[in-house]
């Protein structure tokens, strides 16, 4: 599974919250939709070249820059070089091979790089996908822009406004990515992330087909809410699925959706639990979303390793 990338502390996500804000507010970008990417970047100051490749030459050129003005190189946190950001002329350069629904929060994660002041003053260029910083700096500083391109996509709470009042279900995301503007990917992990219900996303790599009837999917990645955590190990479902795991059924083949459908997970008391799964093949990675139907009691709390679950479960049962 690809490894964190947006999670930060309270401190550093406050921070971060209150820069995406002062940009919507700048760009006057709340409740227009879908998100106004351009206007946000013009009131960034930024000025977007996506008429270019990044390619070899490119980024020898920026290397160049970057070897006179002494300055240093960033990673980036995505999957290869996508964006580069010039923090001397506001400058950010976009890949135009990207899939479309990706490249406006490529823009803001690169848009964050300039917005963070911590970030802009100490770099003249950031230059994505090359480490010569600390690796902790690096991570920190790339979970930053990535948390920041969601907070502005997303405009802050009025996401929460939006998705959270409506019955749970992949139909709310699927609907939201077009409101906004994002990707269906961003919105599943918005979605889930900021849910009070026992959810999780489990983003899978396309299915490989196996023997006849055989498949395997594996997991790019797992996205729980806080209260799936404290019910349920995410990390329980392995590295991958294919005949006989838990999730198999909910894997979609030779369709692109899979329909609610009922489940047992066990928790983390070593109780069994009813669940419902359903999923969507975006062509790029299959999305599968978990709700526990069951309403979150006392008698879900993780219990410390040093009490006996039998002895509880007898005590709890005699009070019922």
């Amino acid at each position: 599974m690809k490894g964190d990338d947006s999670t930060l502390t309270s401190r550093q996500l406050t921070n971060v919250q209150r820069h995406a804000d002062r940009l919507l507010r700048e760009a006057a970008a709340y409740g227009r939709f879908p998100t106004p990417v351009e206007d946000l970047l013009a009131a960034a100051k930024l000025k977007v070249v996506d008429d270019e490749l990044i390619d070899d030459g490119l980024l020898r050129k920026f290397l160049r820059k970057a070897t006179v003005a002494g300055v240093a190189a960033l990673k980036s946190a995505l999957s290869k070089v996508v964006g580069l950001f010039d923090a001397a002329d506001r400058l950010v350069l976009i890949d135009k091979t990207l899939p479309r629904p990706r490249i406006p929060f490529v823009k803001l994660h690169e848009a964050g790089h300039g917005s963070l002041p911590h970030q802009s003053r100490l770099y003249a260029l950031i230059h994505d996908c090359l480490q010569t910083l600390d690796p902790d700096t690096t991570d920190l500083f790339e979970r930053e822009a990535n948390v920041f391109a969601s907070e502005v996509m997303f405009q802050c709470e009025t996401f929460l406004q939006h998705a959270h009042d409506q019955e749970f279900g992949l139909k709310v995301p699927m609907g939201l990515a077009k409101q906004f503007g994002a990707s269906n990917y961003a919105t599943f992990r918005r979605y889930v992330g900021t849910s009070p219900r026992a959810c999780c996303l489990i983003v899978l790599e396309p299915v490989k087909r196996g023997p006849p009837g055989g498949f395997t999917a594996e997991i790019r990645r797992i996205v729980a809410s806080q209260t799936f955590n404290e019910i349920y190990d995410a990390l329980s479902f392995g590295p991958e699925i294919s005949e006989g795991h838990m999730l198999a059924s909910a894997v979609p083949r030779g369709r692109r959706m899979i329909y609610p459908r009922q489940i047992a997970l066990v928790d983390r008391n070593g109780d069994t639990r009813e669940c419902f799964v359903e999923a969507f093949d975006t062509t790029h990675q299959v999305l599968v979303l978990i709700l526990d139907k069951r309403p979150f009691t006392r008698c879900s709390v993780v219990l410390p390793k040093i009490v006996d679950i039998a002895v509880f479960r007898k005590a709890r049962d005699a009070l019922s």
